[in-house]
C-alpha cells in the first residue's frame, strides 16, 4: 500500500481508464496474476464507482492471466451486475480466452473487439452479446 492506502503500483502491471462513447474502458497491460491483483481490482473498483453505462475491461495487451486474473472478472462482474452497469470484455488474449473456456465461464462475458465497439454498446447488463467481436 502507498501513504494513500492505495495498493502500490505492480511492475507487472499497467491499468489505464479511459473513455469510448458510453464506455469507461479500463486497458490492462502486462500480468494479472497473484502479484498484480490488488492494483487491477482497484482499477475496476474505481471504474465501478463511477457507474458508466458499459464498463469495458481491455485485456488485448496481457501477456500472463491466471485464475487471480479470473476471480477478479467474476468479482468484477458481480459488482457491475448488482449497480446496473453492463460488463465486456475488449480482445481477449490468447490465454484469457483459454481460461474462460477452461472454466466454462466464458459466455459470462460478452466481448467486443475494440474500445470503439464497446463505446456503440447501450441496454442493461443481461442484454444480448455484442456482435462482431464477439466469442464463446
Amino acid at each position: 500500500m502507498d501513504a494513500e492506502g492505495r495498493p502500490a503500483a505492480s511492475p507487472w502491471l499497467k491499468c489505464e481508464t479511459l473513455t469510448a462513447g458510453a464506455a469507461l474502458v479500463c486497458r490492462f497491460t502486462g500480468d494479472l496474476s497473484m502479484d498484480s491483483e490488488a492494483e487491477a481490482a482497484g482499477a475496476l473498483h474505481s471504474a465501478l464507482d463511477r457507474r458508466p453505462a458499459v464498463l469495458a475491461v481491455d485485456l488485448a495487451r496481457v501477456g500472463l492471466f491466471t485464475s487471480s486474473g479470473l476471480n477478479l472478472l467474476l468479482a468484477a462482474r458481480r459488482r457491475a451486475l448488482a449497480a446496473g452497469v453492463r460488463l465486456v470484455l475488449i480482445a481477449p488474449c490468447p490465454m484469457a480466452r483459454r481460461v474462460l473456456e477452461l472454466t466454462d465461464t466464458a459466455a459470462l462475458f460478452p466481448v467486443c473487439a475494440t474500445a470503439e465497439e464497446a463505446g456503440l454498446l447501450r441496454g442493461s447488463p443481461s442484454g444480448p452479446a455484442p456482435g462482431p467481436g464477439r466469442s464463446r
